[in-house]
């Protein structure tokens, strides 16, 4: 299997995408398929899941060798750190052979001066996955903000509490924060100011999340100028980057549960 990423804005958003991971996982499992490239993971705590989706187009050159799907697992702090090393202006290289199958080699390299080589090879794990099958849910709510503005106030929000309330209706979409010792902020999103949005008619929505996920979240938003967020009572928030090319991300966070 050979990958590779000329690109050098599709090399920031991968290498974007793989440092940010670490936030939520130890280790990761990379399907390699000979459609392109798939990942689906779970936090520690089993509260949110990752799902991504990078197809054999989005890449500059995809070389799939195999009669089946590579599986491939990674420390995602060992990734961490060689995604770290690579310079802005270089292309990402990837290789995969039978020859030596424990072991992964990725390779950085660009032709502007003063920009050299490098080469890294990644010892491979065995993890043991089993794949969810996400059902398709009717969302009552759907909307798309700017995805800088939205990171932005999770931030500020994550100040004042543990935890974002959102109510949603057909008029407005309101963010809650509080905590006794820091006091309370509440935010109103206008829905004229929205790139989209749509609910169901008649519907209010009042969910809980947690913010510390939602932060964690909202640090992979250099991937797209825009989210897209999708809520539905009892069910998990669905928050989705889109990564052209029919590429995407997308976060599933389970709402926090009211004590009876």
């Amino acid at each position: 299997m050979d990958i590779k990423i000329f690109n050098i804005v599709k090399a920031e958003l991968f290498a974007n995408i793989f440092q940010n991971i670490k936030l939520f996982t130890d280790h990761i499992s990379i399907v390699c398929r000979p459609t392109g490239v798939y990942l689906q993971t779970m936090d520690t705590s089993r509260v949110s899941i990752i799902e991504l989706s990078l197809p054999a187009s989005w890449f500059d050159a995809y070389i799939h060798t195999h009669n089946t799907d590579i599986v491939i697992g990674i420390s995602s702090s060992i990734l961490y750190k060689i995604l770290n090393a690579r310079e802005k202006m270089q292309h990402i290289q990837i290789v995969y052979s039978n020859d030596s199958n424990d072991m992964l080699e990725i390779h950085f390299s660009s032709d502007e001066k003063n920009s050299f080589d490098k080469h890294f090879e990644i010892p491979l794990i065995d993890i043991e996955m089993d794949y969810m099958e996400i059902p398709h849910i009717e969302y009552v709510a759907e909307f798309i903000v700017p995805s800088i503005i939205f990171s932005s106030l999770v931030q500020q929000l994550k100040m004042f509490g543990d935890s974002m309330d959102i109510n949603c209706s057909e008029d407005k979409i309101m963010l809650f924060s509080n905590s006794p010792d820091s006091g309370k902020m509440s935010v109103e999103i206008k829905i004229d100011d929205l790139t989209s949005f749509a609910i169901n008619e008649g519907e209010q929505l009042n969910m809980s999340f947690s913010i510390n996920y939602l932060h964690n979240i909202c640090s992979f938003n250099k991937l797209s100028k825009e989210i897209e967020i999708k809520l539905c009572n009892q069910y998990p928030l669905s928050i989705i980057y889109d990564l052209g090319n029919e590429g995407f991300m997308k976060f599933f966070l389970a709402p926090k549960i009211e004590d009876s």
